[in-house]
């Protein structure tokens, strides 16, 4: 049973020692508080946190339709030629508990972002489209 043991022991170390930590992007840690406009509607339809860390990117409003697992996002381009402030063009694909997918994609400029999401069925139809704009989250003070 010991032998047994340091086999799977020294077998599993490698990966235990050599994992790799999450690729750290230059969205990560970043939080926009943004207003969520429904297509082709005026007033806001509602206020939404969109959260980057270790790669992933989560709404926390759509979490409640059931968007509820982060998904991996990527940046398709870096702007920074036309100003002093990077552009970050980026995507991102979450899937619901019934099978929808919540495609989402947006720019972000220093602490602005705008974009855009569309809710599609498990037969590829669009079934709300939005549009959103926001801010970086301001980071509490400390005391």
């Amino acid at each position: 049973m010991l032998k047994l043991f340091s086999v799977f022991l020294l077998t599993l170390s490698p990966m235990i020692f050599m994992a790799q930590p999450p690729a750290k992007g230059p969205l990560d840690k970043k939080t926009f508080t943004v207003t969520i406009y429904k297509e082709g509607k005026k007033n806001p339809y509602d206020q939404d946190e969109l959260k980057f860390n270790t790669g992933k990117f989560k709404s926390v409003f759509f979490a409640d339709w059931g968007f509820t697992k982060a998904s991996i996002y990527q940046i398709i381009s870096v702007d920074s030629t036309s100003s002093p402030t990077k552009i970050y063009s980026w995507t991102a694909e979450t899937i619901s508990d019934i099978k929808e997918k919540m495609m989402w994609s947006g720019i972000i400029t220093g602490e602005d972002i705008e974009g855009t999401s569309e809710v599609v069925n498990a037969k590829g139809e669009t079934k709300y489209s939005f549009t959103f704009t926001g801010k970086l989250k301001k980071k509490p003070r400390k005391k």
